[in-house]
């Protein structure tokens, strides 16, 4: 589920990180992987690749539905990959459904692929939802863990009308964001004044308390669960540790560690759990409670996303605020340095929002900065020591640095907070009568100046001695918001100042402010420099602003007012938007008519402003949604690129347009039409009858990279699968800088389904994967007698397939042999998506439909595979042509005579073959084709094109006896050249082995503008003197890998093991390691690497194991090489361990049986099988040796073996059974290998 986490800082990063198995880090240097599978809320899945670079690939498997399957919309922005099933668009662009619901990127960031979490959380409002587990009545929200198994179930339960008011967002996490700290901040000075919080209630809604500390024993009043857990004991030790630095006496201590208003009482709202996890629905319910419980200050030290003040959490602070006056005191958040990230809720405006600081005043580096985005509002308004705090440390808990077994060390906004905290309940203590904005300004206009600027430290560091002995408070901060420029006109702010104080108050006034970029201004003036405020009076200095002085952008700066032993601190800001102008998007669709809602962007074409005044001038895309054809984006004046599509799809038509306007000026407001009406067709011929397994059509902006910036590339596209749509786009000249270009990928394959009437051959549409595994074979079929004919009534395309599905299960229980179904509606085409699962179903269109409906016999032909498959790219790298119309030719596609083996049957294969244009893509999209292994047929890819990297994807699946899911996948990278010669592979083929991965010859190493994009991880190669093993897993095909280690997969199957003469080299302790590695002397020496590789138990994705494989069940290699130091750059292609420069193979010989097996893996029984070993080393190999058995071991036969060119013939004399293989192998330069490998490969009786 995602969680809520935890304000630490070093110490919560376990919390909030993914913990693999064992795990060393991926190489910074390679481009490596991580692979996610996610259950969106509409129960589709994608299986979302992201690498190092950013980029990213995603797989869509659409949920079965009850009627037409979906088309998929896709787009890729600064936010992440959006993936949208087309029947959910007007749920999300109506605003009922959060789109972030959608944002594969964001859900994988924040925990929620299906590897960590087995629901979807959502916050629903507008009504009581019976399944939550939360409720937030002053939200009127819910808060609802959805089983990501019935997560269809569930969208399809929602009433998505706009009666309704239902509103489904997504549940987002939130991050938990004492010793000499409290002398840091005055305390000391409070309690010899007699203040130490007696008589205030403090609510902690954190992690629970332990009760029993004898910190905090007999100090809590109140307290409530709102965790996963059973009770309010704390299990993770952050919320004792909070409330202890609030209001911990010391007394585990001799009053070492006192809190800092040990006097005061505490009531606890527990919403974590003992992982330090919660929903967004949890931590409202908590901070609801808390407020309504009597407690005059509440301190959150948590965290969630950065915002502009205007998400639930920080609304909810802002309004229980108002409504029961309590301070909320909140952790700005621990993403510093970075600036701009203060996060929700200490983005409110109510909130007293708290960095942290070191023991030196220094800003501590996670310290979360302002201002807030979008009005640059001051926040922080105020720090407090965050690093080191020393407090009370939970019973059996680990939290941060232990000190013994009652304190621990822990740093974070999280440890700031409480400080503040305990100072408001002193000032609360002390002024009984004043409210929280009272005891707030008190606080912030006290605080000492510690040399930051207004954006990092607000007013400055906390300091109660102040607090308490000053004779007046001021205004906590003085924040104009958000102004654009050209609106004219002054604004004011008054900075108010009460003097608390018997006797008058003279105060001398000054003021320095300053833009971004560092540099005066003039812009603001104060109405006066001297004030005086009257004993027990108020008195306000006016603090003018020009918001049209020097460039746009964020001005901020401090008005101090000091005299009488007094001095006050207000911080100030602005932000002087830069105008902005409406842009009017009108949307047409091919008929002339508003489209189905749709999205699209106004893309800036200068990758974003260079106002280095403006740290919010970082906006690259506007976003628009597309209503009843109409959409709007606010801009300023600048260069852009408008895109958008859409879609139509009715009994006649099924159409999609890419629809773009490139290079527009804005200089005010403006109107744009995208007219589908203009846009040409997007033509693919076939060499001749076929059916479209896959197609995504992908329209890309790329605005080049500039000084510093990284290009921009923004995409949309549209994953069609097997569905035959008519693609239209945009005819478009080159850009005139950086590209708009259109790809269009596509998977056809030769026709398996074939079905003719009365001479006629008719145009199908049906399910070609299932008829072909369930219905091959030839069919006379009879129509009206053993084949149904049925006729569509004209509905939604949903209810036309729903009903045609219907039909075929009414028909297959009446015992018919087949179905066709048409839709009564002149032009209809054929239904597309139907069921072919209890009798072979077909989809034909009106014209064929009323053909047949004269007819008496029909013939339909289904093969069990295709002849052919064709993985097609077609690429307009910049600019759109008119004229798109492109012919399939076999002599310019590079051709593979492709095998797809399989151990045992029951498997499912999927392949997925994405094209990559270097340099012209972010994110490329598929939904890949299925079927049933083993089977064999012509691959061809292409066009050939050296542009083009293809990373190819097969998975192998199945399930175990309960039903759980299998799967590994193999990849393999290519440059397809056009002129290619003819080649076999073999996916899957045994056995399957660890090894050192070698490059193919057309891997994109081999191509300088590809290689450094490409790059595998040099593996029984030597970086330095640290040694990484064998880490990729191969079948019997060259170049073919995956890389189980990527998945924290690499200990599941495999053990390592290296010596140095006798004495064993214990691996590397890393516990957050990939991978093992292992320390080598620096001097030249001799070393002994023993590996055993064994199948993981149980079903398993990501590694080699029983339920997909029977084969090479146990492989066990020893190695002896000889190994020194070697500062050489990689092979093209590798990268080193760690990201280090030099790295080196070392002379391990590698074996690669390649065994001329058939479709199931197996030789025939009963006749010599010769086949050839692959043995390679630095030096020649001198010696090989084979042996087979096939009494498990029990007993050896001698193999003949020969050399044969640069490999070995081996030949086994009539095996039977299980093979097992056992090898040995020495070179010339002494360097030896000797490996066992329990059933290699089996054989079959007959030929």
């Amino acid at each position: 589920m995602i969680r809520q986490v935890l304000a630490l800082a070093t110490a919560a990063a376990t919390l909030v990180a993914p913990v693999a198995s064992t795990a060393s880090p991926p190489p910074r240097a390679q481009t490596s992987e991580a692979s996610h599978r996610v259950t969106l809320i509409t129960g589709d899945v994608v299986d979302y690749t992201e690498r190092s670079d950013g980029r990213k690939f995603a797989q869509i498997h659409a949920a079965p539905r009850d009627g037409e399957q979906p088309i998929f919309h896709t787009m890729t922005t600064a936010k992440g990959l959006h993936v949208y099933p087309s029947d959910a668009m007007s749920a999300v662009t109506s605003g009922t459904v959060e789109r972030t619901l959608f944002n594969v990127t964001e859900l994988v960031r924040t925990g929620q692929s299906d590897d960590r979490a087995t629901t979807v959380p959502v916050l629903m409002t507008g009504g009581f939802s019976a399944s939550a587990h939360t409720r937030i009545n002053s939200l009127d929200a819910s808060g609802v863990r959805v089983e990501k198994s019935k997560a269809q179930e569930f969208w399809r339960s929602l009433d998505m009308s706009a009666k309704s008011g239902v509103r489904v967002k997504y549940d987002r996490p939130v991050r938990i964001s004492l010793d000499q700290t409290t002398r840091q901040i005055g305390a000391p000075e409070a309690w010899k004044a007699g203040l130490d919080g007696t008589g205030v209630t403090v609510a902690v809604v954190d992690t629970g308390i332990d009760a029993n500390h004898p910190d905090v024993a007999g100090k809590i009043t109140a307290s409530e669960n709102f965790s996963d857990e059973p009770d309010v004991v704390d299990r993770h030790g952050h919320g004792t540790h909070v409330a202890s630095t609030i209001a911990g006496t010391g007394q585990g201590a001799a009053g070492r560690y006192k809190g800092v208003a040990p006097g005061a009482t505490l009531v606890i709202a527990k919403v974590f759990n003992g992982a330090g996890e919660a929903d967004t629905s949890q931590v409202l319910a908590g901070i609801e409670w808390a407020a309504r419980s009597g407690a005059r200050i509440v301190n959150l030290s948590l965290g969630g996303d950065v915002t502009d003040g205007s998400d639930e959490m920080s609304a909810l602070v802002d309004r229980l605020s108002a409504e029961t006056g309590a301070l909320f005191v909140v952790a700005a958040g621990n993403n510093g340095p970075a600036g701009r990230s203060v996060t929700s809720p200490g983005a409110a405006a109510s909130a007293l929002t708290v960095g942290a600081v070191d023991r030196q005043n220094k800003l501590a580096p996670f310290s979360s900065t302002g201002p807030r985005i979008g009005d640059a509002h001051v926040k922080p308004e105020i720090n407090a020591p965050g690093v080191g705090v020393v407090a009370a440390r939970a019973a059996d808990t680990s939290m941060g640095a232990p000190v013994d077994g009652r304190y621990t060390a822990a740093s974070g906004t999280s440890m700031a907070t409480p400080h503040v905290a305990g100072a408001a309940a002193l000032l609360t203590q002390q002024h009984p009568d004043w409210d929280a904005q009272t005891v707030k300004n008190a606080l912030v206009s006290s605080a000492t100046d510690v040399g930051m600027s207004w954006y990092e430290q607000g007013a400055g560091r906390l300091d109660v001695a102040r607090a308490i002995t000053q004779k007046a408070t001021a205004t906590a901060s003085a924040s104009y918001g958000r102004h654009e420029r050209g609106a004219g006109g002054v604004l004011t702010r008054e900075v108010q100042y009460v003097n608390i104080s018997g006797t008058a108050l003279d105060l001398d006034l000054t003021a320095a402010f300053k833009g971004w970029d560092g540099k005066s201004t003039t812009g603001f003036a104060l109405g006066t420099t001297k004030l005086t405020v009257p004993a027990h009076a108020k008195a306000s200095a006016t603090l003018t602003l020009d918001p049209e002085v020097g460039p746009a952008g964020v001005y901020g700066g401090v008005v101090t007012a000091t005299g009488g032993g007094t001095t006050l601190r207000t911080p100030v800001s602005v932000y002087e938007a830069p105008q902005t102008f409406p842009v009017s998007v009108r949307v047409r669709d091919g008929a002339g008519k508003p489209p189905a809602p749709a999205m699209g962007q106004l893309i800036d074409d200068t990758n974003g402003g260079d106002d280095v005044n403006d740290p919010f001038d970082e906006t690259l895309s506007y976003y628009f949604d597309v209503v009843n054809g109409e959409g709007v984006a606010n801009v300023p004046s600048g260069r852009y690129s408008a895109v958008t599509w859409a879609t139509e799809n009715t009994a006649g038509v099924r159409r999609w347009s890419a629809l773009a306007a490139p290079e527009l000026t804005v200089t005010g407001a403006a109107d744009v039409s995208l007219d589908a009406q203009k846009t040409v067709p997007i033509e693919v011929v076939p060499p001749g009858p076929s059916e479209q397994r896959d197609r995504t059509v992908t329209m890309r902006r790329v605005v080049p990279a500039e000084g510093e910036k990284s290009p921009l590339i923004t995409e949309m596209a549209a994953a069609l699968g097997s569905a035959p749509w008519e693609i239209r786009a945009t005819p478009s000249a080159a850009a005139k800088k950086g590209a708009i270009s259109l790809q269009d990928n596509l998977t056809l394959q030769t026709a398996t389904v074939t079905a003719s009437s009365g001479g006629r051959t008719l145009r199908t549409d049906g399910d070609v994967a299932v008829l072909s595994a369930r219905w091959p074979g030839e069919r006379d079929l009879t129509l009206g007698g053993d084949t149904a004919l049925v006729k569509i009534k004209p509905d939604t395309p949903a209810n036309m397939v729903k009903a045609a599905n219907t039909a075929a299960t009414t028909a297959a229980q009446a015992g018919k042999k087949a179905i066709l179904s048409y839709v009564d509606a002149p032009g209809a085409l054929a239904l597309t998506g139907l069921s072919s699962a209890s009798l072979p179903a077909l989809g034909v269109g009106n014209s064929d439909g009323e053909f047949l409906a004269k007819q008496t016999s029909m013939r339909l032909t289904v093969k069990p595979g295709p002849e052919s498959v064709f993985n097609l790219s077609f690429l307009d790298a910049n600019g759109i042509p008119a004229d798109h119309r492109r012919t399939v030719d076999p002599a310019k596609l590079v051709k593979r005579q492709t095998a797809y083996h399989a151990d045992k049957p029951g498997l499912a294969v999927q392949k997925t073959w994405y094209p990559f244009p270097t340099g012209l893509w972010q994110t490329q999209i598929m939904r890949g084709t299925t079927f049933t292994p083993p089977a064999a047929w012509n691959e061809y890819i292409g066009p050939g094109d050296d542009r083009i990297v293809w990373k190819r994807h097969v998975t192998l699946s199945g399930t175990d006896a309960k039903g759980q899911r299998a799967a590994m996948t193999m990849f393999q990278e290519n440059v397809f050249r056009e002129g290619a010669a003819p080649a076999q592979e073999r996916w899957f083929a045994g056995p399957m082995h660890s090894t050192a991965i070698a490059l193919q010859s057309d891997h994109p190493a081999r191509y300088p503008a590809a290689n450094g994009a490409w790059r595998q991880l040099c593996s029984n190669c030597r970086t330095g003197d640290t040694f990484v093993p064998a880490l990729q897993w191969t079948d019997g095909n060259p170049g073919h890998y995956t890389n189980p280690y990527q998945n924290s997969k690499f200990f599941t199957t495999t053990k390592v093991r290296l010596f140095r003469g006798d004495a064993e080299i214990p691996a590397t302790q890393e516990p957050l390691a990939f991978y093992p590695t292992f320390t080598m002397a620096p001097e030249k020496a001799a070393y002994r690497l023993e590996t055993v590789e064994t199948h993981a138990a149980g079903a398993i994705a990501g590694a080699v194991n029983p339920v997909l494989f029977t084969l090479a069940p146990r492989t066990e290699t020893t190695w002896t090489f000889q190994s020194y130091r070697s500062q050489n750059p990689p092979p093209p292609g590798y990268a080193c361990h760690a990201g280090q420069p030099a790295c080196q193979f070392q002379p391990l010989i590698r074996l690669r049986h390649d065994l001329p097996l058939g479709l199931m893996n197996s030789a025939p029984a009963g006749t010599p099988f010769t086949y050839h070993l692959h043995a390679s080393s630095n030096a020649p190999i001198t010696l090989v040796k084979v042996q087979w058995s096939s009494d498990d071991g029990r007993t050896w036969n001698q193999a003949a073996s020969q050399p044969s060119g640069d490999r070995w013939q081996v030949t086994i004399d009539k095996p039977s059974g299980d093979v097992w293989l056992r090898t040995e192998a020495r070179d010339g330069a002494g360097n030896t290998v000797v490996q066992t490998m329990q059933r290699a490969f089996r054989t079959h009786s007959g030929s």
